[in-house]
């Protein structure tokens, strides 16, 4: 019987969907204009294989009546500006964030690119999202900006530092100057090492010319990136499935008609966490590549090393819960999920 209505269920949703999109090309048909700001370009990893494809779901799921054009970073806004622009409004309508460049306004955003040794994976990550409510509470937090939380992409990425210099273990990173913001800044600091903020698509020529000696981000743009050619050694495990968003400004959001703001907000979640699950196989894959093609060597941190980097990270997250109401619901979510999987117990 149980079965019996886990499909009713199944199919009531797949049918009140397919009703809401009909409902969407039934009603009015006057076309909507968005303007897209990335935060990251079309070549990289983040850009070709989840910004420019939730651009085009947009429109799809609209069925045309939203019209978006997509600009590259830096086109409308700089990329350490677009928070602030979306916020405002007038310049775009939509925009693809990371959380780490505006954690200096909003402290939640810290929780909400994921804490260090927090998601090791894409699961861990998406049942915070929708079991513990951590959606919920980012969508109050960005309401409070004058911002629309639309989607937030679980990217079950493979996520730790990339470096000129072999790195074995812990102790090697100490005095290295590495790319990393936001709690990940603070993490580095833990680790002995200087966190320098570059611009996603600068990271490449920071490390050319020796601005940094390493990088903390996406073991994907080893390719998408052509790190590389100018990075040779990357630590494993992953520390974190880093996330970042899409978000509207509310004014372009309230100007939507009703059934269009229904079938996003129903729809725009679930459609992000199907296209991170596509980008996450693409950052497998560069792994490889990275390995056959630049001859990139990974190191695997030790068991002793990897405990010592989570004692280090713990205080991180205690910090930042700290700093607001909603920052605790927040790191408390992320605690839970890692309970309700056995991952860490008290």
């Amino acid at each position: 019987m149980k079965k019996q209505f886990q499909i009713v269920g199944i199919v009531w949703i797949v049918l009140s969907v397919f009703m809401l999109v009909s409902a969407v090309g039934a009603a009015d048909k006057s076309v909507i204009e968005w303007k897209f700001q990335d935060t990251y370009g079309s070549n990289s990893g983040p850009g070709k294989y989840l910004n420019v494809p939730f651009a085009k779901w947009i429109e799809e799921v609209s069925n045309g009546r939203i019209k978006v054009t997509r600009y590259e970073p830096g086109a409308l806004a700089s990329v350490n500006d677009t928070y602030d622009a979306l916020s405002r409004g007038g310049a775009f309508d939509v925009a693809a964030l990371y959380p780490g460049f505006y954690t200096g306004i909003m402290p939640e955003g810290n929780v909400e690119q994921g804490l260090p040794w927090g998601w090791s994976d894409a699961k861990a990550h998406t049942i915070s999202l929708f079991k513990f409510g951590l959606l919920d509470i980012m969508k109050k937090v960005y309401a409070k900006h004058n911002l629309h939380l639309l989607a937030h992409y679980p990217m079950g990425d493979v996520y730790n530092i990339g470096t000129v210099k072999p790195v074995n273990k812990l102790e090697d990173l100490k005095g290295m100057k590495i790319r990393a913001v936001g709690a990940y800044a603070e993490y580095v600091k833990a680790l002995g090492a200087s966190p320098v903020s570059v611009p996603y698509g600068e990271i490449y020529m920071a490390l050319k010319m020796g601005t940094i000696d390493g990088y903390l981000a996406s073991a994907g743009a080893l390719v998408s990136n052509k790190l590389g050619e100018v990075v040779h050694h990357y630590l494993l495990p992953t520390t974190n499935s880093i996330g970042f968003v899409v978000a509207v400004n509310q004014d372009s959001w309230n100007a939507l008609p009703d059934d269009l703001k229904n079938v996003l907000e129903i729809c725009g979640p679930q459609a992000a966490v199907e296209i991170a699950a596509n980008y996450s196989g693409t950052v497998e894959n560069s792994m490889a590549i990275a390995r056959d093609k630049f001859g990139v060597q990974f190191h695997t941190l030790s068991l002793e090393d990897q405990q010592k980097a989570i004692k280090l990270a713990l205080p991180i997250w205690d910090e930042i819960g700290a700093k607001s109401p909603e920052s605790k619901e927040a790191v408390d979510a992320i605690k839970n999920t890692l309970r309700y999987l056995g991952r860490i117990q008290e």
